[in-house]
């Protein structure tokens, strides 16, 4: 197994054991204990929320004491793709690595350029509009959003929709894993607005991919490998917005000249130094008091028993 794979399936799995410990909270205090604690990693799935308070934190320096979990690994995530190139997308994300996952499994339909280009419009428009709806927004409507049931018992609606899922969300997923098992990295390539965002980081980081045409063989292989469909045997610097840094092209060049990643790093170092990086600022974020919420477990069953009825 590759190392951007073993990282994958651990970040997989710290990520369902968020979502169970989290569903035992809500058991837990749904039967009257209220000494549990909530997992705050769940509050990673809230990205528009966290978004929301980034913006508030920058304008007045509050930190989100009711999602503050999701703020900090949401200014994580920004960080390490803005280091790394990205790499959240390539190394942390578990959606991003099912996606990869069901992609192996299907067939694959080569998409050129122009029809790539029409079928990003979705994500692109996506996060435009979630942007600009929150860079309008002033502090106190951030504020009085953070304040609002909804807000508070989010995550818990974002549990539901994977547990409860509607006709709707069914068939929607359906979709969705139909296309990825044609179209290799649909979700990724063509509908994730947090990506987006992430490249945007991306572009800020010094690792990025060159290929050296003097030494280029023409085999193909890098273009094979990467899992977001982009021709890297055909580019001088990899500098699409789709790369999310998992080096995998790197990782099958057929010879140590031919890639490179900045001034040389290999590629299985800086996949250490993305997990140390990622550990050691989340570790800060639980010590330094940004990760646990303020809700009490009695106030979030209260809202718990009406979750039906809170809409946006």
């Amino acid at each position: 197994m590759k190392i951007r794979t073993l990282i994958q399936t651990l970040f997989l799995l710290c990520s369902l054991y968020i979502g169970v410990s989290f569903a035992h909270y809500l058991h837990s205090i749904m039967t009257g204990d209220m000494n549990v604690v909530k997992p705050g990693g769940v509050e990673a799935f809230l990205p528009i929320s966290a978004f929301m308070s980034f913006k508030y934190f920058l304008m007045t320096g509050v930190f989100d004491r009711v999602h503050p979990a999701g703020l900090s690994l949401f200014i994580i995530f920004l960080i390490i793709s803005a280091v790394f190139k990205r790499s959240f997308c390539g190394y942390v994300c578990p959606v991003g690595f099912v996606s990869e996952l069901i992609s192996k499994t299907g067939a694959k339909v080569r998409l050129n350029r122009y029809a790539g280009y029409i079928l990003s419009l979705p994500k692109y428009l996506l996060f435009i509009f979630f942007f600009a709806m929150i860079t309008m927004m002033s502090a106190g409507a951030i504020a009085a959003f953070q304040r609002s049931q909804y807000n508070m018992v989010a995550d818990a609606k974002m549990l539901y929709f994977f547990t409860r899922p509607t006709m709707t969300t069914a068939v929607v997923i359906g979709a969705i894993v139909l296309l990825t098992l044609v179209i290799k990295g649909f979700w990724c390539r063509f509908l994730c607005p947090y990506g987006v965002l992430q490249s945007i980081a991306g572009y800020l980081s010094p690792f990025y991919i060159k290929r050296h045409k003097e030494h280029c063989t023409n085999c193909g292989k890098c273009a094979k490998a990467c899992p977001m469909g982009i021709e890297v045997n055909k580019k001088g610097m990899v500098l699409s917005p789709d790369c999310i840094g998992c080096h995998d092209c790197v990782r099958v060049r057929d010879n140590d000249r031919c890639l490179t990643v900045g001034r040389g790093y290999r590629p299985d170092r800086l996949a250490v130094w993305i997990v140390c990086v990622l550990s050691v600022l989340v570790i800060f974020a639980m010590v330094a008091g940004f990760w646990d919420s303020s809700i009490k477990s009695a106030d979030y069953l209260r809202l718990l028993n009406g979750i039906d009825g809170i809409g946006h």
